[in-house]
């Protein structure tokens, strides 16, 4: 039988809603489904057809403009599959940055879906599951156990599965954020059977380190090596991770690096100088500040050993360790309290919103001190403020920094050199603001979601476009 265009709705279903030739499609017996666009509850094909693939027409895109220029042809339905999403913020860069650029896709124009668990934090989940943000439709599920999620990042939503059965068809291509996870595998064994092509972000979580290395090992040996194969894309946050990818055997011509993006926009309006001090009692104090979550991997053991020295010679600073314990603040507060430096130690917990941009108007200076930290949000947060900031070497947030020459990079581990950093940058001489407005500069520019979505979208393109080179013609 020849092929069938799906130019009208397919027929009654239950439920109600239709069907409608999805962009760019057409419908060939025995062949993988791809190219639903649903208007409803879910797929309904009329009884012995599938999709496949096959090149855009010409004429599909004829008079059809975005008010930025751009026409209709150049715009996608994009699955993005994360375990965390907006609000989790308590776990920390990566549900900030894949909302980010979400969120400016829309602006653009793309159709941009995500699927994710109901993860929040430590004793809260996500809600509602089902909910419209930012133009980004979004489904959430339920996750079989939140203090899994918590405490081992093990994510084990329920009807992920359903969802990418039903559903996967509609869309152009897929985006998996993290690398470990049961949605991965899914979204891997899916795509290859309708022949959906995806691109990966692996967002610092390629290395095994700290915690079930052994775990990690067989993941990868079992379905880590493959998924990243058959990435048609695997996006970088920094040279330091595209070197990674390449030991883990990706071709480096299939790696993009791309940095995170930085809601520019909202460190225009900040709270008033000493907003966060006063609420905190520490009015006219000189803050060092760390911002991230409280993780033995975070170096926050070598911060504490460094502010000891700090303390001796600057009376009037307080070290600031703020953000989500994942199990190491109680260590931490004994460790405070053998350097003598536990009076001048506080840990307000996790902040958000505006008390988080309150703390980074009143710092002095912003410390970075984890290892393999691939890229880091804080310190260009940081910088967006205007602060001078502190960072390890061993890490792609360090390599950067570096590079920009907008900030001390420091070895890591090195308790000694760090302090003699925090110190070198309280002095706030000559040297340390030209860095800082070096940095700011680097972040309005090369950090702004515009010029990260726009790197992206070639990206996305050239996955489009091998996955069509791929498909004979009908």
């Amino acid at each position: 039988m020849g092929s069938v265009r799906l130019d009208r709705p397919c027929g009654p279903r239950p439920g109600g809603g239709r069907i409608e030739r999805s962009r760019g499609f057409h419908g060939r017996q025995g062949q993988p489904a791809r190219g639903l666009f649903l208007r409803g509850d879910g797929p309904h094909l009329a009884a012995g057809f599938r999709l496949e693939p096959r090149a855009r027409r010409r004429d599909d895109t004829a008079g059809h403009t975005h008010p930025e220029g751009r026409r209709r042809g150049d715009f996608v339905r994009i699955l993005h599959v994360t375990p965390y999403f907006a609000p989790a913020w308590a776990y920390g860069g990566p549900p900030r940055s894949v909302h980010g650029l979400c969120r400016e896709l829309v602006r653009r124009g793309h159709e941009v879906t995500v699927v994710t668990t109901d993860a929040m934090d430590a004793l809260h989940r996500a809600t509602p599951l089902r909910e419209v943000l930012d133009g980004i439709d979004i489904f959430r599920y339920p996750n079989l156990s939140n203090e899994l999620a918590w405490r081992r990042q093990l994510f084990l939503p329920r009807g992920t599965g359903k969802f990418l059965r039903e559903r996967l068809p509609e869309f152009d291509l897929v985006h998996l954020h993290m690398y470990r996870t049961t949605q991965n595998v899914a979204v891997h064994r899916h795509a290859s059977r309708y022949r959906i092509p995806y691109v990966f972000s692996a967002r610092g979580t390629l290395p095994r380190i700290v915690r079930y290395q052994r775990a990690k090992a067989v993941f990868d040996v079992a379905v880590g090596r493959r998924l990243l194969m058959d990435a048609s894309r695997c996006v970088a946050l920094s040279q330091a991770e595209r070197e990674q990818y390449e030991a883990m055997g990706v071709p480096s011509e299939r790696i993009r690096t791309i940095f995170n993006g930085i809601d520019w926009e909202s460190f225009q309006d900040l709270p008033p100088k000493g907003t966060f001090a006063g609420l905190h009692g520490l009015g006219g104090k000189r803050l060092v500040v760390y911002i991230g979550r409280i993780h033995s991997r975070k170096g926050l053991d070598h911060l504490l050993r460094a502010f000891t020295r700090v303390a001796g010679v600057d009376g009037d600073t307080t070290l600031v360790m703020a953000g989500p314990d994942e199990g190491d603040r109680r260590q931490l507060e004994g460790l405070a309290r053998s350097l003598a430096i536990s009076d001048r130690v506080t840990f307000p917990g996790f902040l958000t919103g505006r008390h988080r941009l309150a703390l980074f108007v009143d710092a002095s200076v912003v410390v970075y001190p984890a290892k393999h930290e691939f890229f880091g949000l804080v310190p260009f947060e940081a910088l967006a403020c205007g602060k001078p900031v502190v960072v390890a070497d061993d890490s792609g947030c360090g390599e950067i920094v570096r590079d920009a020459q907008a900030g001390l990079v420091v070895r890591a581990e090195d308790a000694s050199q760090l302090s003699g950093a925090i110190l070198a940058s309280l002095e706030k001489g000559p040297e340390i603001s030209q860095m800082v407005e070096r940095g700011r500069r680097f972040v309005a520019e090369r950090l702004n979601w515009r010029a990260i979505a726009d790197e992206t979208e070639q990206a996305y393109r050239e996955t489009v476009a091998a996955r069509e080179d791929e498909t004979p013609a009908s």
